[in-house]
């Protein structure tokens, strides 16, 4: 079972990084195959801008981006996206940046003669998708501000505890068994959310049973058992049934 640790925290109070969490889960008799530091896969990666585009004088399927990620001066960025364009927020790989899904170490270079001080990253380059058709673009933005570290917005704040448990431990195969467990085990709180009240009709409501034939009889006693009818069974069958289909209670 993964576990998110982002989802954990919302549900138990700790302060352990994951890799005590994953020490103690084991002590405790569970076994934690592996550590998926997801935070590692977008470090360096923030909320930029592109506020100019323009294609590129020496390539037909490349565009160059002046891409604004809260410094000084814009990025010159090259890129051969698609739907690379002008007024869109995008995930920007600074220089100095590595993505380790694609083993890619950003650096300044040279692209047809064009400097590129950057790369606009697709879901694919971020380890969100095998596949991608172009960069990724951003359409809700928040309380997020130009330059701003962009692993939220791309649910790369976390990471994921690879988890199992033992057959005797049902209780620990969800979210809030593990948030409990945690709790047990480092004295945080826990912070379950409530469960939502149910709406019950009001009052006494009649229910009209209508059985064809005498073979219905047999799915009395499943009736009086749901609803709780006190009335005897024989009641029951007097005015639930005639044997001609017709309800007469």
């Amino acid at each position: 079972m993964h576990i998110s640790l982002k989802w954990l925290r919302e549900l138990v109070e700790f302060s352990l990084s994951p890799e005590d969490l994953a020490h103690v889960l084991t002590m405790a008799g569970f076994e934690v195959e592996d550590i998926e530091d997801r935070r590692q896969w977008a470090e360096g990666v923030v909320l930029g801008k592109v506020f100019d585009c323009q294609p590129h004088p020496n390539a037909d399927k490349l565009r160059v981006c002046l891409v604004d990620v809260g410094g000084e001066a814009p990025l010159n960025i090259v890129c051969g996206a698609p739907n690379a364009r002008a007024n869109i927020f995008v995930p920007v790989a600074t220089v100095g940046a590595y993505l380790p899904k694609v083993d890619l170490k950003i650096k300044k270079s040279k692209l047809r003669g064009v400097p590129s001080e950057g790369m606009l990253c697709s879901l694919a380059e971020l380890g969100l998708a095998k596949e991608s058709e172009g960069i990724e673009i951003f359409e809700t933005l928040e309380g997020y501000e130009i330059g701003s570290d962009a692993r939220p917005l791309l649910g790369l704040d976390d990471a994921i505890l690879d988890l199992t448990s033992t057959a005797n431990r049902a209780d620990a195969l969800s979210m809030v068994g593990i948030a409990r467990e945690v709790a047990a085990l480092t004295g945080g709180t826990l912070k379950l959310p409530a469960p939502k009240g149910i709406d019950r009709p009001k009052g006494n409501s009649a229910l009209t049973v209508t059985c064809c034939g005498t073979e219905s009889l047999s799915y009395l006693h499943r009736y009086r058992n749901y609803w709780r009818d006190d009335r005897p069974f024989s009641t029951l069958a007097a005015t639930a049934v005639d044997g001609g289909g017709h309800s007469t209670d």
